[in-house]
């Protein structure tokens, strides 16, 4: 059965725990996006202002905040957001 865990010893996760364990999940696969991101912001910023820009709605990714586009699709749009920026267009 899928999700049964007797072979493994484990009880099966439900509510807090499962969330918890998802967000664990989605912030490990995104971490290494997240510092490329980082990287190339520091031409133009520091940590503080990053983490802004990060959590910031984005008119160059149609109002998301970087951080949200990063968890669902993936850095290609964070990057080309960036690129905006670098180029010295405004948010």
């Amino acid at each position: 059965m899928t999700g049964d865990n007797t072979t493994t010893g484990e009880s099966p996760l439900f509510g807090d725990d499962a969330a918890r364990l998802g967000r664990d999940i989605v912030e490990q696969s995104i971490a290494h996006d997240i510092a490329a991101v980082r990287a190339r912001l520091r031409e133009l910023w520091t940590d503080p202002a990053i983490d802004v820009w990060l959590t910031s709605p984005n008119s160059h990714l149609d109002g998301a905040r970087p951080i949200d586009v990063l968890a669902l699709n993936g850095v290609e749009a964070v990057m080309d957001a960036i690129d905006v920026e670098v180029a010295g267009g405004s948010r």
